[in-house]
């Protein structure tokens, strides 16, 4: 597969458990390196990583990380577990994890970064900008409808991981067979949940509008002035293996879920039935190499938790970077890894060169040089970018993309002083959303108990979640790969919220061990 695998990194954990005579597979409460060591912020971290230890004991956890804000400060950052259900290696804070639907709040923060520089408007028509989508009725279609979920194509590229789950690697063929769907209901009339379209739907206009690529756009309107280099994808480059999660299904918890029950907000091929069913292959699917690597904008975020917390904590002061002395909680500082990794010349090594690489520290079990630099760089076609020179077909500069000498003068993501209106479809943009929908321009509306519409962001199936609170300048976010319908994450969120003294999202209530109401509360976590 023309990647490079250090052999002894992934046997090595079970190596030790052998001779610790399985020490490394024993329950959190038994095993004090379950949880990473790293330095406790607050007083509800540390009851957040007893809440941790326990759902390990009743095995409801594999691997996870939380990391939260609260007025600009890291108040937690935990990782806990292990890097998949094969591979004992433990989760640390710069692992990447599938963060599935959660990409669309990363994608909808794209989109809303360019019509603040004046490259887009909301209520612009896509056919304008992008003139091969307006076939087969689709030239009342605008920026709005498809960020608020009611363009009509929320079934569009359905069946595409039936038909060939391997042609959601082809960026350009899923953008031309996007531009060529047929909507299904007049623009503006219905809300259908985008579960797999509003990824390709935004990337098409965002690159059509900026003459960009879409990982260019990312960079530069999210990871570099966040300073989050190396932690957070929309499709992986080459060379970040070995910090990828990989994902495993809680079954306990999928098989609670009814199949009977129709969702009338969800699309035909979305309801709880064709749920069960991606819970049950998705993981497969998603941990293929090839997958992980593709532009995916609805679905295939690879991120940590640090990133993704400090992206909402951002967005939760309308773009205000947080101070960068909350970039060095826990180690290695994040930001500190190559965005796009370097790799070694192509030309064939000498027998005695290759005996040495991934050689082995026994002190830490990492190797002595940059594990990036351990992997041999794929040959990828290589296509002209009309703004930056050669692109490879992944969409990733072949070279530096991160621009440090301009990300130091940044301290602000946004200039318009009403982009949480603009988030949320409130104020000015209350005519471009549905009236009383769940969702806004493209993030997730969380209503409190309190009745407030502060909170704003978008979860994953199968749980990882990442949301903020304007009103409390809070901020947080959940990786876990352990796929469930959410309860774990719920549990979490109340805690965290709780005591904070924060609102609780309605989303995230629950009552009990296991939620009031799990066929209709946990339910909805699924697909939010």
């Amino acid at each position: 597969m023309n990647v490079r695998v250090i052999y002894l990194d992934i046997m090595r954990p079970f190596a030790e458990s052998v001779l610790q005579g399985g020490n490394v597979r024993n329950g959190p409460s038994a095993n004090e390196e379950w949880i990473y060591n790293s330095p406790i912020h607050s007083n509800v971290e540390a009851k957040l990583r007893q809440l941790l230890v326990k759902l390990g004991d009743e095995e409801r956890i594999l691997g996870i990380q939380v990391c939260a804000y609260k007025d600009g400060e890291v108040v937690i950052d935990t990782a806990a577990g292990m890097l998949g259900r094969y591979d004992p290696r433990p989760v640390q804070p710069d692992s990447l994890f599938p963060v599935f639907s959660v990409s669309k709040g990363i994608t909808a923060g794209m989109l809303h970064w360019l019509v603040d520089k004046g490259k887009l408007k909301f209520e612009e028509t896509i056919s304008n900008i992008w003139p091969e989508f307006g076939a087969h009725g689709k030239d009342q279609i605008k920026v709005h409808h498809v960020l608020n979920h009611t363009s009509g194509l929320h079934n569009a590229m359905a069946g595409i991981s039936k038909e060939d789950p391997l042609l959601m690697s082809d960026w350009d063929e899923c953008l031309n067979r996007i531009a060529s769907s047929i909507p299904e209901t007049e623009p503006g009339r219905e809300q259908l949940y985008h579960f797999i379209s509003f990824g390709w739907l935004c990337g098409g206009i965002m690159e059509h509008a900026s003459g960009k690529k879409f990982q260019e756009i990312l960079n530069e309107a999210i990871v570099c002035p966040l300073n989050i280099e190396g932690e957070m994808y929309i499709g992986i480059p080459p060379g970040v293996e070995s910090r990828l999660a990989t994902l495993t299904v809680d079954m306990q918890d999928v098989n609670l879920l009814s199949t009977n029950a129709n969702r009338p907000e969800l699309p035909s091929s979305f309801q709880p039935s064709d749920i069960i069913q991606s819970l049950r292959t998705v993981p497969a699917l998603f941990n293929l190499l090839n997958i992980r690597r593709a532009i995916i904008p609805a679905a295939n975020g690879h991120c940590s938790a640090r990133a993704l917390a400090r992206y909402y904590a951002a967005l939760a002061t309308g773009g205000v970077i947080p101070p960068s002395n909350a970039l060095h909680s826990s180690e290695p500082p994040l930001g500190s890894h190559p965005h796009i990794p370097r790799f070694p010349s192509l030309k064939k090594r000498s027998k005695k060169k290759a005996n040495i690489i991934g050689r082995v520290d026994p002190r830490k079990g990492r190797t002595k040089k940059d594990s990036d630099k351990d992997y041999v760089r794929i040959p990828s076609k290589v296509t002209t970018s009309t703004n930056s020179g050669a692109t490879s077909s992944t969409g990733y500069l072949n070279g530096n993309v991160n621009q440090h000498q301009e990300d130091n003068k940044i301290s602000k993501m946004f200039e318009n002083p009403k982009v949480h209106d603009a988030f949320l479809g409130l104020g000015e943009y209350e005519h471009l959303v549905l009236p009383e929908g769940k969702f806004g321009l493209g993030f997730r509306r969380f209503s409190s108990s309190d009745g407030s519409l502060t909170s704003f962001g978008h979860s994953g199936m199968g749980g990882s979640t990442g949301f903020c609170d304007i009103k409390h300048n809070f901020a947080i976010a959940v990786t876990l790969n352990k796929m469930s319908l959410g309860s774990v994450t719920k549990r979490i969120v109340e805690l965290v919220c709780t005591e904070l003294n924060i609102p609780v999202p309605i989303d995230f209530e629950i009552a009990g061990e296991r939620g009031a109401d799990i066929q209709k509360v946990l339910g909805k976590a699924v697909i939010n």
